[in-house]
């Protein structure tokens, strides 16, 4: 499931970003919605594990590095 409609879903509620600081957050804020749903995550319990800085949840870079390793992806 693609991030886009909810990004023109807010877009449209909100008229958009005001800021170019504004812009790279939300783009951020999607990039880990999108990313914690293709690893199977809880998008709002990845980003507490963070806040709380409780480190139940392996950084996304391990999670993708591990999964990788498994599948054997290699360097292309």
């Amino acid at each position: 499931m693609s991030f886009l409609p909810t990004m023109v879903r807010r877009r449209n509620i909100s008229y958009g970003t005001q800021t170019i600081e504004g812009t790279r957050a939300w783009d951020t804020f999607m990039s880990l919605v999108t990313t914690t749903r293709k690893l199977g995550l809880s998008f709002f319990e990845y980003v507490r594990d963070r806040i709380l800085r409780r480190g139940n949840i392996p950084s996304l870079a391990t999670i993708i590095y591990d999964r990788s390793s498994v599948n054997s992806l290699g360097w292309s």
